[in-house]
């Protein structure tokens, strides 16, 4: 149509009224659709040029958008769960040490998460192996070097048969954990090698250590050995071996009674750092052939205290390490196992708070520090779960 044609203004009137009916039927139609969706109102404006002269015509419709539904939370379980067991025995170190505290948060936890009686009892290493594999407990704690003895199954260490198969690890190492040695002042000497040949010379030397089957205790037992002494010829030369609580070999030794204090801990162990504290003492040092003979033989690794971990550490010691695990029956339910895995990692501040060296405790590297135990499928899951693995 050319510009200067004109069209008739009832023909003008006409175009404009069927142009605003349509839009009139086609807003009412849009609103109508979106007033039964949910009320989150949006309004829009849209500008529609007609195709005949005239005014342009704005036409303004407020429409309804359909919100993205919310994802539905997991449930959480109702615990106890029916295959768990009703009450469970925790073993861990003995009174005084590092381990009684981390056993005793870990048991408030399941109590109070898992709804599981939880009874902690004091402990050590081997013997909470034994009486694991036997079914006497149901979580405890060793260390990773001793799942090569528990393997072996030796019966030297363990003093019974010891089924490897019936243990499974829950945690990998917790945190690093180092030999203490310390000697009096007045006794005279300085290692295994010199204090062995005093008592071949018939002389007493004075020990007190762990109970039988922990880690100190097997130190002391096989270092002697390894220069062919044993605990009786210690005793014949007029000498001591003191197998006991941590609390006991402090104070025999502030009142003179012990000569040389063999313990197993984390750097600020509270039993030494009591010792430290109250009376002067010197490191107890291992020779480098003692500390190649424990790692080959036993499967400790190396590690060093720190110069200024204690008032004694005048310099870095050479040290032997085994880090602390849990470890449990293989029997126990994969579920309950997998939250209580759980409850170590997310209740790190709880335990901490309790015993200061879980601190330390990382799940995603303490997954590749395991010795040979081999994981309950439980705890497993639950890394998995989480990436650690």
């Amino acid at each position: 149509m050319s510009s200067k044609e004109k069209i008739p203004r009832r023909e003008y009137l006409k175009y404009i009224g069927s142009f605003i009916i349509g839009a009139v039927i086609f807003g009412g139609g849009v609103a109508a659709y979106y007033a039964s969706q949910p009320k989150v109102r949006e309004v829009v404006t849209t500008t529609i040029k007609q195709t005949v002269p005239g005014p342009t015509v704005t036409t303004t419709v407020t429409v309804t958008a359909t919100p993205s539904p919310s994802p539905t939370p997991t449930p959480k379980p109702s615990f106890p769960l029916p295959e768990w067991p009703k009450e469970v025995i925790i073993k861990v170190g003995g009174l005084g040490g590092a381990w009684y505290p981390i056993g005793a948060a870990l048991g408030d936890l399941i109590d109070k998460e898992l709804k599981v009686k939880a009874t902690v009892q004091p402990g050590g290493s081997g013997p909470n192996i034994l009486a694991t594999s036997k079914g006497e407990v149901d979580l405890a704690m060793c260390y990773t070097f001793q799942s090569s003895l528990a393997k072996m199954n030796d019966i030297s260490y363990f003093g019974e048969p010891v089924d490897f198969n019936k243990l499974k690890l829950v945690c990998g190492g917790i945190y690093t954990q180092l030999s203490h040695m310390v000697k009096d002042p007045k006794f005279v000497p300085n290692n295994f090698k010199e204090l062995t040949d005093l008592v071949k010379q018939g002389k007493p030397a004075r020990i007190g250590t762990n109970i039988r089957g922990t880690a100190e205790e097997l130190t002391v037992r096989k270092l002697l050995e390894f220069y062919g002494v044993t605990y009786d010829d210690v005793r014949k030369a007029g000498g001591t071996v003191f197998l006991g609580p941590h609390t006991d070999i402090v104070t025999m030794m502030r009142e003179g009674k012990i000569d040389v204090y063999v313990a197993f801990g984390g750097i600020g162990y509270s039993a030494m750092v009591d010792l430290d504290t109250t009376k002067e003492i010197l490191p107890f040092h291992l020779t480098s052939q003692e500390m190649k003979y424990m790692v080959e033989k036993f499967g400790f690794t190396e590690g060093v205290l720190p110069k200024g971990s204690y008032r004694y550490a005048k310099d870095n010691i050479p040290s032997l390490r085994g880090d602390p695990v849990f470890i449990c029956k293989a029997s126990l339910p994969d579920t309950f196992v997998y939250h209580v895995a759980r409850l170590l990692d997310e209740g790190k501040a709880y335990i901490t708070a309790a015993a200061k060296y879980f601190a330390e405790y990382d799940p995603k590297t303490a997954v590749k520090n395991t010795g040979l135990w081999e994981w309950h499928p439980g705890a497993l899951k639950y890394y998995k779960d989480k990436g650690y693995l």
